[in-house]
């Protein structure tokens, strides 16, 4: 994800800079349609590029790790704090996958591809239902969490 040979003051700079926009991006978890949440992480993404491109390799930031790092901070918040349940999932390997999917690298994904996969995992499991297929794959594929 970093250049190459980055020092690691400007790795601190970007993660500060990300948790910043976390918190304040998606702290509230109030993203009531899915059409919404896309507009917020690509957001989020052009924002990382402008900012950070000389951090970056290729000098920006692929949209699969933005949508896997926020949709992990919503799950673990509704998960650990019984906040507002995320309308999306984090879309890994595990997720593609189970989707049939294979093909799809997570972290080179691009806002197309994670549409697609939300979508598929949609109308296979009901859109109001993502967060909870995902939960229960999860669980299924991690016995030290049952």
């Amino acid at each position: 994800m970093y250049l190459k040979g980055i020092a690691e003051h400007a790795k601190e700079r970007f993660k500060k800079f990300l948790r910043k926009e976390l918190r304040d991006r998606f702290g509230n978890n109030d993203h009531v349609n899915q059409e919404t949440h896309v507009a917020n992480l690509s957001a989020l993404k052009d924002d990382i590029d402008q900012n950070f491109k000389n951090v970056l390799q290729n000098g920006e930031i692929y949209f699969g790790r933005v949508q896997k790092i926020v949709n992990l901070y919503l799950k673990y918040r509704w998960i650990c704090f019984n906040e507002q349940k995320p309308v999306h999932c984090p879309v890994d390997s595990v997720v593609l996958n189970e989707i049939n999917l294979p093909h799809i690298r997570w972290t080179k994904m691009t806002v197309n591809e994670y549409a697609d996969a939300v979508r598929k995992i949609g109308v296979v499991n009901g859109f109001g239902k993502i967060a909870e297929w995902e939960l229960e794959i999860f669980n299924r594929k991690n016995e030290t969490y049952k």
